[in-house]
């Protein structure tokens, strides 16, 4: 039988790993390094989740004749043809991006941004049939808390054995490149995140709005923080140092000790290389959060070296992409927030010269439904995503545009009693988005297949578009 002593010492190692490092900085749980594996040269990877269900349906939209058939189902939500910046696809034709998204088209014609046409959460390649019959269907589909853990996991059921991230999968060879550093090689610009959870390592929680500072002082704590930061970080440690005294237990004291000194240590090395690198060249609207967190990304990423990094993931959010009402009236500062963040970060990275070293890509619950519900859209299924980046095989669609047609398309997964339902059903699956981006990474196969075991259900496990 476990002793009391143990019990509170696996507890303590729990609490230890959710300590806030410093102000600002939370180092998020996890578990031991695995073995060491080949890396190759620096490299970043970025996600930009669109949380709330994006309507990418009215970010890049079909031209020529199909444009009649998109504008007939879509009727008043329809982005008008005068508002489109067109793009070419060499296989499947032309199309229009958005003209509150300039940056992307930009980015598109300069061969550094592709479109990833029709992706979802998927178990297995699925037909409307499938659908129908409710055969090998992901869990609890257009249900947001569930749709946005499948998407971050590669899962097909929010429990069991694969219920950690695929970015953490990533972060894992990312720190097993990195070697044995202080700080972490993943981080989270937006709290907790299911996509970057892992067994066997931590990642580190940043806010744009707060600076890192300097952890000293910790045995006087409430002397050198200010009061309203000192309500996260002192008690914390207060009670993890008391527990262990109260065990007068020699090696959780060590825990305690060891933990405060690693933490002292990477938030001195996060705030020197902080300050080192402001990059004030990344301009945007002071109420762009997304734009404020990849500001910090971009930093991070300017000082991969001075913090002794190989790689690094990073995570990011963009919330209000849930339009069920006045679409048209939020998606114009919803788009246009996305098109100054996205653009002045790559603006940023051309600068510092890291372009060459940086992926980022688009991801959300789903898609939105074709059809509007009076004043907005509902919860769809497949929707289109963007990776850019000077790596990415950009100035292409990959994957097959879905049918937008209202009557015999396939792609629409229908009602119970067979009528259109404007959900489209994926072509591609997460697993194989992931793959792709985890390969470019350096993912070993076999760590690859253990995170995304789905995967072995796709003939395609490399999209090709990096």
């Amino acid at each position: 039988m476990r002793s009391s002593v143990d019990r509170n010492r696996r507890r303590l190692l729990k609490q230890l790993a959710a300590v806030p490092l410093a102000s600002g900085v939370s180092l998020m749980a996890g578990g031991q390094q695995a073995h060491a594996m080949t890396c190759g040269t620096g490299k970043s990877l970025v996600c930009l989740f669109l949380a709330g269900g994006a309507d990418s349906f009215n970010m890049i939209v079909p031209g020529n004749s199909a444009y009649n058939t998109y504008r007939a189902t879509r009727g008043e939500l329809a982005v008008d043809d005068t508002s489109l910046l067109e793009i070419t696809d060499a296989a499947q034709g032309t199309f229009g991006i958005n003209s509150l998204l300039p940056g992307l088209k930009d980015l598109y014609t300069q061969d550094r941004l592709a479109v990833v046409a029709n992706v979802g959460t998927l178990i297995r390649p699925t037909t409307k049939s499938d659908y129908l019959a409710t055969n090998s269907l992901p869990e609890s589909l257009f249900a947001h808390n569930t749709q946005q853990k499948l998407w971050q996991t590669g899962a097909g059921i929010v429990s069991g054995g694969n219920s950690f991230g695929w970015g953490g999968a990533i972060g894992d060879h990312a720190a097993n490149c990195n070697g044995n550093l202080s700080i972490a090689p993943t981080f989270s610009i937006a709290g907790n995140t299911n996509w970057l959870t892992s067994t066997n390592n931590n990642y580190i929680s940043l806010n744009a709005d707060v600076a890192v500072e300097r952890m000293f002082g910790y045995d006087n704590i409430s002397k050198w923080i200010p009061s309203d930061r000192l309500n996260r970080i002192g008690p914390s440690l207060e009670s993890l140092i008391a527990q262990g005294q109260a065990a007068r237990d020699a090696n959780m004291l060590n825990e305690v000790s060891n933990a405060v000194a690693r933490a002292t240590n990477a938030t001195a090395e996060l705030h020197t290389a902080l300050n080192d690198n402001p990059l004030p060249q990344m301009q945007y609207d002071g109420k762009n959060k997304l734009a404020a967190q990849l500001h910090l990304v971009a930093r991070l990423i300017a000082s991969r070296e001075q913090l002794g990094m190989e790689q690094q993931v990073f995570f990011v959010l963009m919330g209000g992409w849930d339009t069920h009402s006045d679409q048209n009236q939020r998606s114009p500062e919803l788009f246009t927030f996305l098109n100054e963040a996205i653009t002045n970060f790559q603006l940023t990275l051309d600068d510092i010269n890291k372009s060459s070293s940086v992926v980022s890509f688009t991801a959300s619950d789903f898609g939105r439904t074709l059809t509007s519900n009076g004043n907005g859209t509902d919860h769809g299924w497949g929707g289109h995503n963007f990776v850019f980046g000077n790596p990415v095989a950009g100035g292409q669609i990959f994957g097959q545009m879905p049918n937008l047609a209202t009557s015999n398309n396939d792609d629409d997964a229908g009602d119970n009693n067979g009528n259109f339902a404007g959900r489209i059903i994926p072509q591609l699956s997460v697993n194989q988005y992931a793959a792709t981006l985890a390969r470019w990474m350096g993912v070993e196969e076999a760590a690859l297949q253990r995170a995304l075991p789905d995967l072995a259900n796709f003939a395609q496990q490399d999209l090709g578009f990096v």
